[in-house]
């Protein structure tokens, strides 16, 4: 093929062919960054979508973490209450079950007529009446025959009088 066109032709074609081929890689050059802009777009919502996601499930988590905390808190305080109740009623003396034992040590026609209790130092103290001298003598052998009485005293205001006697009785009770 011969060329018959003049030289300013063939430069304005050549150049025109240039231009062609500019345009065409500044479009896609121009695409290719439209495309990678729309691809980091899409990358950010994506990011920014998962990051909102993860607020909302730290939030919630949060919010449990919270009312564990409280709940552990209501907890702690019935614990720390039903502990006080169970160290109260472990620490308090049977009074009923105390009371019961002594009047199986009482001998007929005698009967209590005061009681004390000291809880710092185990000290009972009691007044008693009995009928006669000889009950008093056979209650405080029972009464020191108790292994864990110690200390058994009797008071008798007069050791004369032989009947209708109101005597004080005190001892501590082993632990």
């Amino acid at each position: 093929m011969i060329n018959l066109l003049p030289p300013i032709e063939k430069i304005k074609r050549r150049q025109e062919k240039q231009l062609k081929l500019i345009w065409i890689l500044g479009i896609l050059i121009i695409a290719s960054v439209l495309c990678f802009v729309f691809i980091l777009l899409s990358i950010k919502f994506y990011i920014a979508n998962q990051i909102k996601i993860q607020d909302v499930l730290v939030n919630e988590a949060k919010e449990k973490n919270i009312k564990v905390n409280i709940l552990q808190g209501k907890i702690e305080s019935v614990n720390s209450t039903l502990l006080g109740l169970n160290n109260f009623y472990q620490n308090q003396f049977p009074m009923t079950d105390f009371l019961e034992r002594i009047s199986q040590l009482l001998l007929e026609n005698m009967y209590l007529e005061r009681f004390s209790y000291q809880a710092d130092n185990s000290q009972i103290n009691f007044t008693c009446y009995a009928p006669t001298i000889d009950s008093i003598y056979q209650f405080r052998e029972r009464m020191r025959s108790q292994e864990d009485f110690k200390d058994v005293n009797f008071v008798l205001p007069d050791w004369l009088e032989p009947n209708n006697i109101t005597f004080r009785v005190s001892f501590k009770l082993a632990k």
